[in-house]
């Protein structure tokens, strides 16, 4: 590993949010505990298994049961305690990150890396990535998750279901939860393949010998054989009912009168003996137990600035030694949270008991206290539940960066909804998240009502808003909603809106963001109106008329422009024009390179390369491009130039390179797709046909394209549609084919595609000749479009075949053929320089200047530095 990715590596370290130890420390187990054998031998038994499922409500025992039972065996056991705030994706899979390193020193680095540089991959394309990493370990591994029930997440529900497909065999997942997962999880199938291990509330009722087991370590052996069949009936075996009667015995003689009384269901029962339990307490106790109620966990410092009792370390310490329903959440006795259902009364008793203002000031307390520790995401929520809006927005604010950087954009999209509007609008950068979180979703109509709502606050709060403040405002509300103009794909109003906000555009020229959120091919996106190639060039011409509108459609367009414009004109069919916009683009961004701009550039360089006949000079700059992702620990956009260098490999025939690419990359046929992914899996389906499934390629891309057509995706649909024509042509289903390709011409000919039938090549020539055939005398406008792609495809064949011909045997065609930085690169090879001094003279990547000489090295025909340097010599001197 070099110095720079060392050091990269260590910067995402260190911008990792704070990680609370207690929720990744096996719980500690009670003195009180009662051995339970026959549960013991039965998760001895689950190292057999990929699922150990532990389902019962709460206080039946369970994370008691499995902390013992991990404590004792011999196996390295990961432990994470989930709470509703873990719903965030990246959140929940960071502590999981943590838990692992635990068990394998070294584990988050690699895994923590990955994380950060793939914000907004696919669920399946991060824990492909995951997995990979899982399977580096030699070691046995369970991984618990405890209160899974609070994860209501689908993206998270997704992640595990993936993980458990491809779970490595020395890898165990034990999740405990107070209720099954949802239905989407594969547990039938897991159960047929002896895979699954479950154990209920049934399973985990205590036998009357472990509730005599039980009564001795809580009260002695006190009770009569009768009180202990009676209690048995009374609680049904229910640990926490157990635990209760026992603690509300001690210190009484009626214990069986207690027990005769003792009746009702769980909840009933509960709020009796909690009543038992607290007001048997002191009155300095009972108002540490309401008051820390409102935590998720506390420590002893923490109680005491919520409570403002400097007597609190021995209070909780007292509440331990009383066994108060209070659960260790390290080894060091550091934090604690009290037992869901004990913590659910105390809330409730305290709303009783104080008033809202009262409840309001021990939040207060709390958050400070958190900010006062770095803690900036608990110090934020408990000021939002203080009613302290204005302060939890202040917060927000000074910690933006730190929240996208760490990937909480979830948990703030939760928080602005919570927060009032007036309190928002005054700070740009939560402003500009809320609404554009909005727009890049397609919610398109709520990001135009938000924008009402603020105008209507800026018009009836007006005395609230000092004038520049209020100018600025409208300002920044003008040059958003250009964006949303450009989202809703309104060319003209975009233009308009920016030549009217100039004065904006060089205040705030980061407002109008379009930005690349993973697409492999830019022009299906919403950056170029999902394929409509006419908007795309309508949008050109107007960015033609003045210099300074193309310099701040550029800038507005984040450097995506050039390769949109290439795009455009490689669909054309005008490949000179798009290979000098695409020149543009990554002679643009050699310096700080945009990954979101050069992968797609990367992609569309190699099709061109493969228009011009050039196969293998298109393979290896996918290979380079790849090699770069790979040196900056990329996998994000390496998926996508995996998938592309994949299509090259079906071109030659390599279909086994296809099948063993599915296979490490964990890729299969599902009923859903998503956008993020559609290159991938549209690469997918093209494996299945290069392997003559055909049929199973049919059902995949009927999928695909009802997605794509969902999304407005004109440019997916026709691909997709003449993939499916291609099958069914493959099945001779001939009919069927020429109704798929009617479809798809009739999309493509308003917009004047060409590229994407002539890239099929002569499977669909012949495809569309019999289309010809058959619609002709129908379809004149079509028939015609039809023709004038069948001379595109002969023009085309004939240009390779020429090239071919004349090849390799033409000496200054090596010359001639060479780009202009080939000719910068070859001249410095020929003074004697090293690809890094290359690198470093020309501002490029190390991995870069290697493309560029294997490149040389292709079209001088030679192996080495020392031929290609005669080799020039020959060309410049005939």
């Amino acid at each position: 590993m070099d110095n720079n990715r060392q050091l990269y590596m260590d910067k995402v370290i260190h911008m990792r949010p704070p990680m609370l130890a207690s929720k990744i420390s096996i719980p500690s187990v009670s003195s009180h505990y009662v051995p339970r054998a026959r549960l013991m031998e039965q998760l001895n038994e689950s190292v057999r298994y990929r699922l150990i499922l532990v389902t019962a409500p709460a206080g039946s025992g369970k994370t008691t049961l499995v902390s013992s039972w991990v404590t004792q065996c011999n196996i390295k056991t990961c432990w994470v305690s989930l709470e509703s705030v873990d719903n965030d994706f990246n959140r929940f899979w960071t502590y999981i990150v943590a838990a692992v390193d635990k068990c394998s020193p070294g584990f988050i680095r690699r895994a923590d890396y990955f994380y950060q540089s793939s914000r907004g991959a696919s669920v399946e394309a991060m824990v492909s990535f995951m997995l990979h990493e899982l399977n580096q370990l030699s070691h046995e591994l369970v991984l618990v998750l405890d209160d899974y029930h609070v994860i209501e997440n689908p993206d998270i529900h997704d992640s595990i279901c993936f993980l458990l497909e491809h779970l490595p065999p020395h890898l165990h997942l034990i999740l405990m939860s107070r209720n099954l997962p949802p239905a989407s999880y594969p547990l039938s199938r897991l159960r047929v393949r002896s895979q699954l291990m479950q154990l209920d509330s049934l399973d985990l009722r205590f036998t009357r010998n472990e509730i005599k087991s039980l009564e001795h370590k809580s009260l002695g052996h006190v009770l009569s054989s009768e009180d202990l069949i009676l209690l048995e009936e009374k609680t049904e075996g229910w640990a926490a009912g157990l635990i209760l009667a026992f603690l509300s015995m001690s210190g009484r003689s009626d214990h069986s009168s207690f027990i005769e009384s003792f009746a009702g269901n769980h909840r009933y029962v509960l709020d009796y003996l909690m009543d038992e339990v607290l007001l048997r307490q002191s009155e300095q106790l009972q108002s540490l137990l309401l008051q820390t109620s409102i935590l998720d966990r506390f420590s002893a410092l923490l109680a005491e600035a919520v409570t403002g009792n400097p007597h609190s370390a021995e209070l909780v310490h007292t509440l331990e030694s009383a066994q108060m329903f209070l659960i260790p959440l390290d080894d060091n006795r550091v934090w604690y949270r009290y037992h869901h259902l004990f913590a659910d009364m105390l809330r409730e008793r305290l709303q009783h008991k104080c008033n809202a203002e009262e409840i309001s000031e021990l939040h207060r307390r709390a958050y400070r206290w958190y900010e006062s520790q770095g803690l900036f995401i608990e110090a934020i929520q408990h000021a939002l539940n203080s009613g302290d809006h204005d302060i939890a927005a202040q917060m927000m604010e000074q910690n933006f960066s730190a929240i996208i950087t760490q990937g909480e954009e979830l948990r703030l999209k939760l928080w602005l909804e919570q927060t009032p509007l007036v309190n928002i609008i005054r700070r740009p950068d939560l402003f500009y998240f809320q609404a554009g979180a909005m727009a890049r979703s397609g919610h398109i109509t709520d990001a135009r009502r938000f924008l009402e709502r603020v105008e209507q606050i800026l018009t009836v709060e007006a005395s609230s808003f000092a004038p520049e403040v209020r100018t600025e405002v409208q300002m920044r509300m003008g040059l958003y909603g250009a964006s949303l103009d450009f989202y809703q794909g309104n060319v003209d109003s975009f233009i308009q809106a920016l030549d009217v906000n100039r004065e904006g555009l060089l205040r705030f020229p980061s407002i109008v963001h379009v930005v690349n959120l993973g697409e492999a091919l830019l022009y299906r996106g919403p950056i170029g109106f999902g394929g409509r190639l006419k908007k795309m060039a309508h949008l050109i011409s107007l960015v033609s008329t003045s210099e300074e509108r193309r310099a701040i459609i550029h800038a507005t367009l984040q450097g995506h422009g050039f390769v949109f414009l290439a795009d455009l004109n490689y669909e054309w069919n005008r490949l000179d024009e798009a290979r000098i916009a695409l020149d543009q683009c990554l002679s643009a961004n050699v310096i700080e390179p945009n990954l979101g701009v050069i992968t797609p550039g990367y992609i569309l360089q190699s099709k061109i390369y493969q228009a011009e006949g050039h196969l293998l000079e298109a393979e290896q700059t996918i290979t380079g491009a790849i090699s770069e992702m790979e040196a900056i620990h990329s996998p994000y956009w390496q998926l996508l130039l995996e998938a592309r260098l994949i299509r090259i490999k079906l071109t030659r025939g390599d279909v086994e390179a296809g099948l063993e690419w599915i296979r490490l990359r964990h890729l299969q046929v599902q009923d859903k797709s998503s956008v993020q992914r559609e290159y991938e899996h549209v690469t997918l389906a093209r494996v299945l046909m290069a392997n003559h499934q055909e049929e199973e390629a049919i059902r995949w891309l009927t999928v695909l394209l009802n997605e794509a057509k969902r999304t407005d995706r004109l440019g997916s649909q026709i691909e997709i549609l003449l993939l499916i024509g291609l099958s069914h042509y493959a099945l001779r289903q001939h009919s069927l084919a020429v109704e798929r390709i009617d479809q798809a011409l009739k999309l493509a000919e308003p917009e004047g595609y060409i590229r994407i039938f002539l890239d099929e090549g002569k499977p669909l020539l012949r495809l569309l000749s019999w289309w010809l055939k058959e619609k002709q005398l129908d379809e004149e406008v079509l028939s015609i479009y039809v023709e004038r792609l069948l001379q595109a495809f002969s023009l085309t064949t004939s240009s390779l075949r020429q090239k071919r011909a004349a090849g390799r045997n033409d000496d200054n065609t090596a010359l001639v053929s060479l780009t202009e930085r080939e000719k910068q690169i070859m001249l410095l090879i020929t003074e004697g320089r090293s690809n890094s001094e290359i690198a470093e003279q020309l501002f490029i990547a190390p991995g870069t200047v290697k493309r560029y000489v294997h490149n040389l090295y292709q079209k001088l025909e030679v192996n080495s530095r020392v031929q290609a340097v005669a080799r020039m010599k020959e060309l410049l001197t005939e």
